[in-house]
């Protein structure tokens, strides 16, 4: 069992054990929630977001027909790429 101590501004200090434990390094970010009577740190990963972008009119078009693609039923998940490659393979030719 580990006690931590709450200092200045609510600041607590993970002991180097359960970082290592966890791989949580300097950085790290940690959801916190109250579970019962108790304080939950889960490690999380965070992904930075992405620059907003304009797309050409070739660009939209191009992102409106992938879009009719996906509810049409046109788009396949596959579990590897050599499953995706039997697949189109064995597809029929749209000629």
């Amino acid at each position: 069992m580990s006690i931590v101590r709450v200092r200045d501004k609510a600041q607590i200090t993970l002991p180097a054990k359960l970082r290592s434990e966890l791989g949580i390094e300097q950085g790290d970010y940690l959801e916190a929630r109250v579970e019962g009577n108790a304080i939950v740190l889960v490690p999380q990963d965070v992904m930075a977001r992405f620059p907003v972008v304009e797309l050409s009119e070739e660009g939209e078009r191009m992102l409106q027909e992938a879009r009719d693609d996906v509810k049409a039923g046109r788009v396949h998940e596959h579990e590897s790429v050599e499953a995706m490659i039997e697949h189109l393979h064995n597809e029929p030719d749209d000629d």
